[in-house]
């Protein structure tokens, strides 16, 4: 279906065996009889078709051809039956938590059941977590809040973090807060207060837990990472070295992307066969050729970055890190199909992850024509505005309303991302080629300039080789060759 697809993105195009090789089996060299065996069951299955024979047409020594006319779902028509994303090893203590019992604030005293529900559903989602250690809700809802100060409550539980909150109900309204406390420091470090209608109170009761643990799980990976700044390097342990590389992520440019290289490399040196490793390293080599940071070739960067994902899902394949890993190494490479594939499943074992949703709610929009996938990566820019990745998401929403031909909106996200993080150059990029695309093009222009300024190297071609690896990026209008030539005429001015 993989070869099939990328056919009827180039329908009445030679496309090259080595192409399509690239795409599907992302540059493995010996995935030659692969293709030749998947070209002849696709041959095979269009025989049943008595009105036309002839669909796939052999170019000797050049490639295929797709014959067949194709016609695009309008803007909107999603796949029948998509999962629904939204539903859902021990560490030391460094990285650990406990969901104490939410304080039932109500007049009603059996509404302490409500806050019981509450505060199973946060530890049960917790735990889903990779790596995140949860302490028991059973031993966790003995502790006496009242009674008990943080560091003892930290001590007896054997966490760092403790959660605690409350629910209030007055009539058909409801109340949730939660804070999130740091015992080694004593300090609470995040709290949120959520108003709703009980009116159905489970649905409400579903999109509150999921909120808060997704916040929780962002504001525990953020206060990790800088713990850890602190550390003598030499004490790091790889999955240290992971969260480090990570946080450089709140100021990404060429420079800190060549550090997370630097980490992981040097992570993957201390633990040769920890997946979490390997998955981080094939998404940085990935996201390093799509914003054009240098290195070796593309191909090659692309190959690397296969055996890494190859490897980290031998060694941990229902792990929902390596999974988004996976997804988020397909999306770079051009490969939607694969990347909702593994995505999906990554949410569906880990819904507090914010980033797999986004990349999810991307790919999905681009496959689809889908505008949910924007609602997907607004619900992760609610759920966790201090991600790391957090300022990269405007970009991905750019990117959805170019599909789907919303060139304004596409315009305000890539703004939006400028504006949260100015040192990405594939920001400004991209940035360019919708205003020209628009007709903005004394504003095209004075973007180009900001480019030059900060990723002198990047040239009109690169972004027509970016353009032409994601094949999905466009609909019908505009075009994949609107956009380049829009970026052209701004560039070249």
């Amino acid at each position: 279906m993989d070869v099939l697809c990328y056919l009827a993105e180039h329908a009445g195009e030679v496309v090259a065996r080595e192409e399509l090789i690239n795409h599907v089996w992302f540059f493995n060299p010996h995935a030659d009889e692969s293709l030749t065996r998947a070209i002849a069951l696709l041959r095979r299955i269009f025989r049943h078709d008595e009105e036309q024979k002839a669909r796939i047409e052999t170019i000797w020594k050049r490639g295929y051809s797709l014959l067949a006319e194709v016609r695009h779902p309008s803007t909107g028509l999603a796949r029948q039956g998509t999962p629904d994303w939204q539903q859902a090893f021990n560490l030391d203590t460094q990285y650990s938590v406990a969901v104490l019992s939410f304080r039932n604030n109500s007049v009603e005293a059996g509404d302490v059941f409500l806050a019981d529900g509450i505060t199973r559903d946060l530890s049960m989602l917790l735990s889903r977590v990779p790596r995140l250690r949860v302490a028991a809700y059973s031993s966790a809802m003995r502790v006496d809040e009242k009674a008990t100060s943080l560091r003892e409550v930290s001590h007896e539980l054997g966490v760092r973090y403790v959660v605690s909150g409350s629910l209030t109900r007055q009539g058909n309204k409801l109340q949730v807060r939660a804070a999130l406390m740091d015992a080694f420091d004593d300090a609470q470090i995040w709290a949120q207060r959520i108003d709703a209608y009980i009116d159905q109170f489970f649905e409400v009761q579903d999109k509150l837990v999921l909120d808060v643990s997704t916040s929780i799980a962002s504001a525990l990976q953020v206060s990790f990472c800088e713990a850890m700044q602190g550390r003598r390097p030499f004490q790091l342990s790889a999955y240290e070295l992971v969260q480090r590389a990570e946080n450089l992520r709140l100021h990404y440019n060429r420079d800190t992307a060549m550090e997370i290289v630097t980490l992981l490399d040097r992570a993957l040196t201390l633990e040769p066969e920890d997946a979490a490793v390997h998955a981080a390293l094939a998404v940085q080599y990935t996201q390093n050729v799509v914003s054009n940071f240098g290195g070796k070739p593309p191909a090659e960067t692309f190959a690397l970055a296969k055996r890494h994902v190859e490897t980290a899902l031998d060694l941990a394949p229902q792990d929902p890190d390596v999974l988004a890993a996976a997804g988020i190494a397909a999306t770079m490479m051009g490969n939607a199909r694969l990347a909702v594939r593994n995505l999906g499943r990554a949410v569906e074992l880990d819904p507090n992850n914010p980033h797999t949703l986004a990349v999810l709610g991307w790919q999905h929009c681009w496959l689809y024509g889908d505008k949910a996938g924007i609602e997907m990566i607004e619900t992760a820019e609610r759920r966790a505005p201090h991600h790391p990745r957090f300022s990269i998401w405007a970009h991905y929403r750019g990117h959805c309303h170019i599909r789907i031909g919303e060139v304004d909106q596409a315009i305000a996200a890539y703004q939006q991302g400028v504006a949260r993080n100015p040192g990405y150059s594939l920001n400004l990029v991209t940035l360019a080629a919708a205003q020209a695309l628009a007709g903005q093009m004394q504003d095209a222009r004075e973007t180009v300039e900001s480019i030059r300024g900060i990723a002198p190297a990047y040239s009109c071609a690169d972004f027509e080789r970016l353009a032409k690896r994601m094949v999905y990026w466009f609909g019908d209008d505009p075009s994949r060759e609107q956009m380049i030539d829009a970026l052209h005429h701004a560039w070249s001015a």
